[in-house]
């Protein structure tokens, strides 16, 4: 083989491996590159009670939750306090922070709101053992500080006043999985109010692109 001939192969030899290389390397940052799936979470709080004055108002979407509790509770109304909607991607976090003067079926008064805050961490989707895509958050937080009226005095008018103290309530969950797109139960809380409890309900659907 003449030298031209050996470097002329040798070179060429060279070049597809740096093409070949450079095409992987694309390759790669492109699958990289790629945007992760997005999903909207909901959040649902819903209030059981035997308050003759409340009436059920729970949406067509939660009538499987509406049976479980049902089920396994015997409160004679559950009603549809709150809810809340975020959008998150693939291991993705939401901090929600707002007030309500709705919590609990407390009576509307601005004056005394309740303050909540919900945290949901790290979502990640994943198929369980039978094929069914599974949502696993970690970790999920759900608290709130509501008014408590612990007594009334009255002013030099004769007036009434009362007098009002939060307490913090709260739900925490260092890791918890529910299945994709569907309304799951996923904790309770007692309020201070007697025969009465919260119901903490979460979705989480991928959203079409």
């Amino acid at each position: 083989m003449t030298k031209p001939n050996f470097i002329f192969k040798t070179t060429s030899v060279f070049v597809l491996c740096l093409l070949s290389l450079t095409l992987s390397f694309a390759q790669a940052d492109a699958r990289a590159a790629q945007v992760e799936p997005s999903y909207e979470v909901v959040l649902q709080v819903v209030v059981g009670s035997n308050d003759a004055a409340q009436k059920n108002n729970l949406p067509a979407n939660l009538a499987v939750v509406t049976k479980n509790l049902r089920n396994n509770f015997s409160f004679s109304n559950y009603n549809l306090s709150d809810t809340y909607i975020g959008r998150v991607a693939n291991t993705g976090s939401i901090e929600y922070k707002t007030l309500s003067n709705n919590f609990f079926g407390q009576a509307q008064n601005s004056q005394t709101p309740s303050f909540l805050d919900w945290t949901l961490g790290s979502l990640r989707s994943a198929p369980n053992g039978k094929g069914q895509n599974m949502i696993q958050i970690q970790p999920f937080r759900f608290g709130a500080r509501i008014p408590i009226v612990t007594a009334s005095l009255r002013d030099e008018s004769g007036k009434a006043n009362s007098v009002v103290n939060y307490e913090a309530i709260g739900l925490n969950m260092h890791r918890v999985s529910l299945p994709e797109n569907s309304p799951t139960l996923i904790g309770t809380l007692p309020t201070p109010k007697t025969g009465e409890t919260i119901f903490l309900v979460l979705t989480v659907r991928p959203v079409e692109e």
